[in-house]
């Protein structure tokens, strides 16, 4: 065991070599720091980054690395949970440019992908053609690839479908050297032919032979006694393979034997027809027991969920939905699928189960995909607990033999208990023995630190006993390497040495991984550890970080999973979509945010410009407030570091003049008609000189507000006392489109309910808030929620037409304005639609409509998505009899209020709105109706397209008889 290497210097005369030959590196603090964490609990910084865009590049980075004695580690999505993807190395990047599907050929049922792709991206490729890639682990998509093949990994249907090197055809692969080669099964007398090569190549096809004739017998008898094991140097695959292929070895490899450019994968036809079962235990030992029995039934997975996995899924509202088929309060189920055309036997399926526990089937599609939605996101829900202790990822791995797995499971949990771990979350791909054991530690604590190495120990005991492996899926990285000589033996470990020094003489491809591995717990490799410090941080904020234990603490809730950069659904995280740039991930910004707080990118550190860069294309959607399984909110984080950033360099004009944007649409009003005018005609040019984009038009003025309309509109003839609802206007509303308001009140009215109305309302503060100008947001926070109180007093709901003024309601002013009335207006507020659609349900409303056959893309607002959801408007259209609502699958639109205004983000908001939401817009036919709650969303789609959005209100009051 060794101690990690210290991260070399990059020299000039280096950086100078490098950069001639590949055209996109980097070697700046902030990079480096965003490139020296993933998923695991380590942070170590990288000599630098390159981002390579062909083959050439790849083995020019690695030839120059060499001659200067450098390290390289290539990396994907930095998804790994075990330290695989950082190192004291030249980091190539392979997810930004090699990301490419080379080749398909659906007959032969095969498809060439560079390291790059993300295996979501190329299930949803192959889905058309009725394929997948069998192996289907819970981070498909974001991890790539090449990190996938890199760790040999798999998922719940490795039972059916077996590891990534089962379906590994071919590889080309850099070695050490520079060369660039491919690995393919070998025929007859092949090991003597290739021998011959030279160079590099050569020395490998010679060396391995007699590695494999060297140590033969305890390959046959020292490897763990299970299928399901990523554990050293897969030497047993290749010695057992009738066709040896080298590629195998490289899978599990973890980028220290080749790098991968591009690889030739096998595919498997995706299920007919599957049946899911959910099985409840009072027991978890009952549960664990009977998966041997279950599995002469010939599932294809089984997985285990704990209580403790399951309370917590349910206690999420985004989530509770998707496990509703839950019965009780059970202390474990079993998912088991089956696959298959076995329609005959659904009836015997579920008469082996039911004599276990209450048995559900789900047959639905969507049913089944809800469930097991629910199992992946578990990890990143235990990871979103709050507090400095954490369900930690360091034995989160091993498997053993199932007729093992629940002495196993028992045991680590109750040594837990024993040595003062309060809680140990348990879920498990049981199929195959291989269990995700998160123990709540905290290694910010001395005790936390030994309590991680005593379970470590413990676990790495028990696993030999029982002939399992310490890494079933997730890889041996940091966390795990320096146990494996223990699990191998010393013979095993001299044939991995071998084996690395004859692909790697001079040990510089990711190096202290699955040989020569430091301690696992290395404080100067840690994340978080006893001397970490947040010397930096805002000591006095605007918004309430109590629940999240401070403003570090709400940074800290980045766990680096990096869900944030799934790129072709979701919403987050617009501006990675589209530059692919870490920095400009929720991953990015938090590991940004907590290197700044740490005094990791200079003395500024929070109000340095570099963080402030860093921050600026947050388009504050609150799309990670949801998305992000750890629920960052990275609009509320920047929200607070502009504010505090303004205090040290003063507020943007252009930032002023957005906040107060209510102010100057009431001064505008009385010489609409002059306003318009300069507005339409080449002197709005002028708005350049303050930011805005010349290409962009404001929005005009109507000739009259909406409140001074409903002043003056004749009494309606409603019944006495008419129910009463609070109609709280946005600004936009108010100024700009009134025909909503008027569209309102109409749709209430004719529902017999009264609306009410604050003349004397200010602005919600949502242009404020996302300005960073928090204290007038705060200010404006309190007006309203004192003209609120009243009303909230007597339970009367408060709707509206715009989301990002209702999400201010909900979400917001708890934080600017923490107290009852904020939590209880809160409580009160929903979207116009939600409102109308209770009502009908009620059978509290009733209308007429005219019966006209309609057609409606409706796209959300991305904090209407966060914070209400899509499903209400939806149904609220559908009300409309001959009405089909198609939604878009788009993300943001890219406008997000001001910033795709500003000159600066001008082309980036267009590339965000091309990505999904303009073209499904051009595709739509002439008739059909775009939807869209949002005032910007509607701006932008009439920007790109040229097609005028309804909101959603005005469309259901034009199809009101």
């Amino acid at each position: 065991m060794k101690t990690y290497p210290e991260t070399p210097e990059a020299s000039a005369d280096f950086i100078q070599e490098l950069g001639k030959n590949v055209e996109h590196v980097a070697f700046d603090r902030l990079t480096r720091v965003l490139f020296s964490t993933d998923a695991s609990i380590y942070q170590i910084m990288p000599v630098g980054v390159a981002w390579p865009r062909n083959n050439d590049e790849v083995i020019a980075a690695v030839e120059t690395a060499a001659q200067h004695h450098i390290p390289v580690l290539p990396r994907g999505g930095g998804s790994s949970l075990a330290g695989q993807a950082i190192g004291p190395a030249l980091i190539l990047d392979f997810s930004r440019y090699l990301d490419q599907i080379l080749a398909f050929d659906p007959a032969e049922h095969q498809v060439e992908v560079q390291p790059g792709v993300i295996l979501g991206t190329l299930n949803r490729f192959l889905k058309p053609h009725g394929l997948m890639y069998g192996p289907d682990p819970a981070s498909a998509d974001r991890a790539t690839l090449g990190g996938i093949i890199g760790n040999n990994a798999t998922g719940a249907h490795s039972i059916l479908y077996g590891m990534s090197h089962d379906h590994l055809l071919s590889v080309e692969t850099v070695l050490a050297d520079g060369s660039l080669v491919h690995f393919n099964p070998l025929k007859k007398n092949s090991w003597e032919e290739r021998g011959r090569r030279s160079g590099l190549e050569g020395a490998i096809y010679r060396g391995l032979p007699r590695i494999l004739e060297k140590y033969a017998d305890q390959i046959e008898e020292d490897y763990p006694a299970i299928f399901r094991t990523v554990a050293g140097y897969g030497l047993n695959i290749l010695y057992n393979q009738r066709q040896p292929n080298l590629a195998s070895l490289l899978a599990g490899s973890e980028g220290t034997l080749g790098i991968i450019t591009s690889g030739i994968i096998n595919l498997v036809p995706i299920p007919r027809c599957k049946h899911l079962y959910l099985v409840h235990f009072e027991e978890m030992r009952k549960a664990l027991e009977v998966v041997p029995q279950i599995l002469e039934s010939n599932p294809s997975a089984v997985e285990l969920m704990d209580n403790l996995l399951l309370e917590l899924t349910r206690s999420k509202p985004e989530y509770r939905e998707m496990l509703r088929f839950i019965q009780g309060d059970p202390e474990a189920i079993l998912l088991v699928e089956y696959s298959g055309d076995q329609e005959s036997r659904v009836k015997d399926y579920q008469q082996v189960l039911e004599k276990y526990g209450p048995t559900v089937h789900l047959l639905d599609g969507k049913d089944q995909d809800q469930v097991w939605k629910a199992r992946k996101v578990g990890l990143g829900i235990l990871l979103s607990k709050r507090g400095d202790s954490k369900p930690t990822t360091f034995i989160e791995d091993a498997a053993v033999p199932v007729e093992h797995l629940a002495d196993y499971a028992l045991e680590i949990r109750d040594f837990g208990r024993e040595i003062g771990v309060r809680s140990t979350a348990l879920y498990a791909h049981a199929s195959a023995g291989c269990l995700h054991v998160r123990p709540l530690v905290n290694l910010k604590s001395e005790r936390g630190l030994e309590q991680m190495r005593l379970l470590a120990e413990k676990s790495l005991e028990l696993v030999i006993k029982y002939r399992g492996t310490t890494s079933g899926e997730h890889g041996e990285g940091i966390v795990r390497g320096e146990f494996s000589q223990r699990l191998f033996g010393p013979e095993l470990t001299r044939a991995f040495q071998e084996v690395k020094t004859l692909f790697d003489p001079d040990h510089l491809l990711n190096p202290g991984k699955i040989v020569n591995s430091p301690p696992m717990d290395s404080e100067k490799m840690l994340r978080y550890g006893p001397r970490y410090r947040v010397p930096d941080k805002p000591q006095e904020t605007i918004l309430d970080f109590k629940a999240d234990h401070g403003f570090d603490g709400a940074v800290e809730m980045c766990n680096g999973a990096g869900v944030c950069r799934q790129l072709d659904q979701g919403v987050m995280c617009p501006s990675f979509q589209v530059t692919r740039d870490e920095k400009h991930s929720t991953r990015g910004r938090a590991n940004a945010l907590r290197a700044a707080m740490t005094g990791k990118i200079g003395a500024k550190g929070m109000t340095s410009k570099e963080l402030y860069e860093v921050l600026d294309l947050c388009l504050s959607c609150h799309a990670c407030a949801s998305e992000c399984p750890s629920t960052v909110d990275m609009a509320k984080l920047k929200a607070e570091f502009l504010h505090q950033y303004y205090q040290e360099h003063g507020v943007p004009l252009r930032s002023w003049f957005f906040a107060n944007i209510e102010g100057f649409s009431k001064l505008s009003h009385p010489v609409a008609p002059l306003i318009n005018a300069v507005l339409a005609s080449p002197l709005r040019k002028v708005l350049s000189w303050g930011g805005i984009h010349p290409r962009r038009t404001l929005p005009p003025f109507a000739r009259q507000t909406f409140s001074s309309w409903y002043a003056q509109r004749p009494e309606p003839q409603l019944t006495d006392p008419a129910p009463e609802v609070l109609f709280f206007h946005d600004i936009y509303l108010e100024h700009n489109h009134p025909q909503i308001g008027k569209q309102a009140v109409k749709i209430l009215e004719k529902g017999g309910v009264k609306p009410i109305i604050l003349p004397e309302k200010v602005d919600s503060g949502r242009p404020a808030f996302s300005k960073g100008l928090l204290e007038k947001a705060r200010q404006l926070a309190e007006t309203n929620l004192d003209l609120l109180r009243p009303y909230a007093l007597r339970g009367l709901p408060i709707i509206g037409c715009e989301p990002s003024s209702m999400v201010m309601l909900v979400n917001e002013y708890p934080d600017l304005q923490p107290g009852a009335d904020a939590e209880r207006v809160a409580e009160l507020t929903m979207l116009f639609e939600e409102f109308i659609l209770k009502a009908v349900d009620k059978g509290e409303m009733n209308f007429s409509f005219d019966h006209r056959p309609r057609r409606i893309l409706l796209h959300g607002h991305c904090q209407q998505k966060t914070y209400f959801g899509t499903q209400s408007t939806r149904e609220f259209l559908e009300l409309i009899p001959n009405c089909v609502v198609e939604e878009t699958d788009a993300g943001c639109c890219g406008m997000a209020g001001a910033f795709g205004y500003e000159k600066e983000h001008y082309q980036l908001s267009i590339d965000i709105a091309e990505q999904r939401l303009a073209p499904s817009v051009r595709a739509a036919e002439p008739e059909t109706i775009i939807c869209a709650p949002g005032t910007s969303c509607r701006d932008q789609i009439h920007h790109t397209t040229h097609r005028k959005a309804l909101h959603p209100v005005e469309v259901f009051a034009r199809a009101l008889t």
